[in-house]
């Protein structure tokens, strides 16, 4: 689950969607060793643009990508054997990312203030 949550930065809806744009707004995250045992599951980004590629494809065609996409592709920061790295990400997204409005097109993780102050 967390490695699903870190994989997402917004959801668009309505007229504002769409395939390619849903796909660019994913991020790739780099997981050590754990990339590996889940079919290189840090090329995020590829996935969602062309999900007919094969996980074993999936770096060679996120390397070919990465000049096509240029400003829009987010290299991650790349992890040690485990990625203790993403923990103070994880941290700090379940702390202020509590959910997800339903109004409008574009749509963020929002944080729910009675969560963060404590307050009723």
């Amino acid at each position: 689950m967390a490695m699903r949550w870190l994989g997402f930065v917004m959801r668009e809806e309505g007229a504002e969607w769409s395939y390619l744009r849903g796909g660019l707004t994913t991020l790739d995250r780099d997981y050590g060793w754990i990339n590996n045992i889940h079919h290189d599951i840090g090329t995020h980004v590829i996935h969602h643009l062309f999900p007919q590629i094969p996980h074993y494809n999936l770096i060679e065609a996120t390397e070919a990508a990465k000049p096509v996409l240029g400003k829009y592709y987010r290299e991650p920061k790349k992890s040690a054997p485990l990625p203790f790295h993403l923990l103070g990400l994880l941290a700090s997204s379940m702390k202020k990312d509590h959910y997800v409005s339903d109004e409008g097109d574009v749509v963020y993780y929002q944080t729910d203030p009675k969560l963060v102050d404590g307050s009723k």
